[in-house]
């Protein structure tokens, strides 16, 4: 255990926000955090930081663990050169390279002096120190310094420049760096990919998953970007109506796994109620009557019952819909030989031709700074081209969403953000829209100013479907959103008939909308047809190639089908015959467990245990080991799966 929480509870203006939560971290796991904005994900970060107390409830740390953050990451200002700020990170190797110094003199020292034991305790101590200087990377920390440094996006060019010249986006790539590097055995991350590109989202992904070889080392991730939670977490904790859940696995097993534990809770719910229906039935008919006692009894046994609650439906759901005010034309926008930049700076990419119609969907793909949200505002006429044209076509209405959200009056109310499209529009009309988007009551009567984020951008979002545009261009859509509500808006575009431009570097949402994307790449723009998963396999497709051009087969071996020796093809027989069983021994066990499973679900909704405090109790504890348990079965079943598809035939 590395930290455990401790019946935690915690409210705010007396909304119960963490109630009786329970929940431990262990050594050697990157574990995400999930959950809707709000549902307290930050408020358990700070709780185990201790930056906050909870109103009951306890942290319990083991001893020498450190928690490293975000939050309590020192702001770059100053003239302090950026890779000195970064650097300082790794202090703590100073201090025990130190040490280690000072073990050495005292080891020489006792070693001429007075050999025997004393002699030989300090040896161990040198040895520890020396075994830990190594493992936490003190003969290479300039090498990790600079690899960091670089795979946060800050580039050499960058190093000697003083942190305080820093714009904001680099400051913030400065402490992710600086918080990597820490020696702290847990790293608590809010958010970390924002203000990184993907190749700056690839490099954090790979750096914890070597962390999580470290089994003295675990992260607490939270974070929207489900490519990243499945590519770094083997551990899901979700954090819902002031409970916290976990789920073994990564993203897509927590998802499958939740949807099924939910499946299997509203069943027993339902089992239980109509038990409970029946028997109070029961108690109506007989209360008076020759069953007096029978139904007293049944009375007193359900005032005792642990009812089971079905699966809670959030109430805070938001329901995108972009619906067009009218259908454009086929072709809905044209540019020829667009060229995007800014007379001060000049131009950021080639010329851009493009043809967009009606239907398609078009990501704008490439690394921070290369021109991406330039050419969609060029596209949009807020900025003109430095050459070229833009056209669009017959009925096209534009909506452009701005990841800044430039276009909301801080000073003005949410409401009146949506009156200003329509003055004619009733008071009642305009809140019934926003309730579509999660601002309900007195919440619409808010200051755009107090809003959080993801609030500013439901609102910039609902200002655009209120539009009823029929080209969206968007802009970094899902910052800010929740995974539920970047579900939502992923649902939306998939249903919406006009055409979208859009920015983003969740490559999950790339993959759900994009029919095409727009990847810029060395001062170029290549047009790919499909999405990012498509743009990625000819890209290893492209590199398998040049590979296998490369190492080209010698005159000697003439191609043909590759025959293997018949001590190869036994062994390889045994292997998938092995792997064959081993699928079918968990595919058994996993059915068994299932039924298992299924039996106790029942058990749960017979009067003898549900109306049994004691027994109900007992069952559900059984019922919860089991189904951690068939958790785990099934991640060893896909793992085996995987294994037999490996085998060559």
């Amino acid at each position: 255990m590395l930290y455990r929480l401790q019946g935690v509870r915690k409210s705010f203006g007396g909304k119960d926000v963490l109630k009786d939560v329970t929940w431990q971290h262990d050594p050697g796991r990157i574990v995400g955090l999930v959950g809707r904005n709000g549902a307290g994900k930050s408020t358990i970060l700070r709780i185990i930081q201790g930056l906050i107390e909870p109103d009951d409830g306890k942290v319990l740390v083991a001893g020498g663990v450190t928690f490293a953050s975000l939050e309590q990451a020192v702001e770059p200002e100053g003239d302090e050169p950026l890779a000195a700020f970064v650097a300082r990170a790794q202090d703590y190797l100073k201090e025990l390279e130190a040490e280690i110094e000072r073990l050495e003199d005292a080891v020489s020292l006792r070693a001429r002096s007075h050999p025997g034991p004393e002699l030989s305790a300090l040896l161990a101590e040198l040895d520890e120190a020396r075994e830990r200087f190594e493992r936490e990377g003190g003969y290479d920390a300039e090498a990790r310094l600079a690899r960091v440094l670089t795979g946060v996006g800050l580039p050499e060019t960058l190093w000697p420049r003083p942190v305080g010249e820093l714009s904001g986006g680099q400051k913030h790539r400065a402490q992710i760096a600086r918080l990597l590097l820490t020696g702290a055995p847990v790293l608590l991350l809010d958010e970390p990919t924002n203000h990184l590109d993907l190749s700056g989202i690839e490099f954090l992904e790979n750096w914890l998953v070597e962390r999580r070889q470290d089994a003295q080392k675990a992260a607490l991730v939270v974070s929207h970007d489900r490519h990243f939670l499945n590519s770094v977490c083997d551990q899901i904790i979700d954090c819902s109506h002031g409970q916290i859940e976990d789920y073994p696995g990564n993203y897509d097993t927590y998802r499958r796994l939740k949807d099924e534990r939910e499946k299997l809770r509203a069943k027993a719910a339902e089992q239980q109620r109509k038990l409970v229906e029946s028997t109070e039935d029961f108690i109506r008919k007989n209360i008076a009557g020759q069953k007096t006692k029978q139904a007293q009894s049944r009375r007193k046994m359900l005032a005792k019952l642990e009812r089971l609650e079905a699966p809670k439906e959030d109430a805070t759901d938001v329901a995108f819909r972009f619906e067009e005010a009218r259908a454009s034309g086929e072709r809905v926008l044209t540019a020829r030989g667009v060229v995007p930049g800014y007379r001060e700076t000049g131009p950021l990419t080639a010329p851009v031709d493009l043809l967009l119609r009606r239907g398609d969907r078009v990501a704008l793909w490439g690394p921070n700074g290369c021109g991406k949200t330039t050419l969609l505002k060029t596209l949009a006429r807020l900025l003109p081209p430095l050459s070229g044209s833009t056209a669009f076509g017959t009925g096209v209405l534009p909506g452009y969403y701005d990841q800044e959200m430039a276009d909301l009056s801080t000073g003005s109310r949410v409401i009146e953000a949506i009156l200003d499209l329509d003055p004619l529009m009733k008071e009642g009309e305009a809140r019934d829209f926003l309730a579509l988007f999660d601002f309900r009551g007195d919440e619409v009567f808010q200051k755009v100013s107090t809003l959080s984020g993801g609030e500013k951008g439901r609102l910039s979002l609902a200002r655009i479907v209120f539009g009823g545009a029929n080209l969206l261009l968007l802009d970094e859509p899902t910052n800010h959103l929740d995974l539920d509500s970047r579900e939502r808006l992923e649902e939306a575009l998939g249903e919406f008939e006009g055409a979208v431009v859009f920015v983003s570097h969740d490559r999950w949402f790339v993959d759900r909308i994009a029919t095409s994307v727009l990847e810029f790449r060395s001062g170029t723009v290549e047009v790919h047809l499909g999405n990012y998963s498509d743009l990625l396999a000819r890209q290893r497709a492209i590199s398998a190639a040049q590979a296998a051009a490369v190492k080209k087969p010698s005159p000697e071996s003439p191609a043909g089908p590759v025959r293997r020796p018949g001590k190869e093809a036994k062994l390889l027989e045994r292997q998938r015959q092995k792997a064959e069983k081993n699928v079918k021994d968990l595919e058994v066990e996993i059915t068994n467990l299932e039924e298992s499973l299924r039996q106790l679900e029942e058990a749960l909704g017979t009067p003898e245990v549900y109306l049994s405090g004691e027994r109900s109790r007992a069952v559900t504890l059984q019922r919860d080991e089991l189904r951690k348990r068939l958790d785990g079965r099934i991640l060893l079943w896909e793992e085996a799966a995987r294994r037999l598809e490996e085998v060559p035939r």
